[in-house]
């Protein structure tokens, strides 16, 4: 079966304003299952204001990590592990983290 475009979660780690690291938690296929006749003459517009719509992320952005700790004990538990992995994988360290943000991304495939 074919898909149209992705759900990703990701944790966006950041040791600066501008640069992150990244580590995607998950990722789910998607279809864009438009349901408009598609002989109408406004199809095509409907369709491409649908597909942005679909395409705007619905999740807000969660802080998991701000000020030096996690926000909440589970989510330390969760992420902790796989973050230092992501870290010594890229020679950094916690006391370098300024936030770190789960956000969701959806793009096309």
């Amino acid at each position: 079966m074919g898909f149209d475009y992705y759900i990703a979660k990701v944790l966006h780690i950041y040791y600066s304003d501008d640069n992150y690291l990244t580590i995607e938690l998950e990722r789910e296929k998607c279809d864009y299952n438009y349901q408009y006749d598609e002989d109408a003459d406004d199809y095509e517009d409907r369709f491409r204001e649908y597909v942005n719509r679909i395409l705007t992320p619905q999740m807000n952005p969660i802080y998991i990590y701000t000020n030096q700790g996690f926000n909440k004990v589970p989510l330390e538990t969760r992420y902790k592990p796989l973050i230092n992995i992501e870290l010594s994988k890229h020679g950094k360290q916690w006391c370098e983290i300024t936030k770190i943000i789960k956000t969701e991304e959806r793009y096309k495939r």
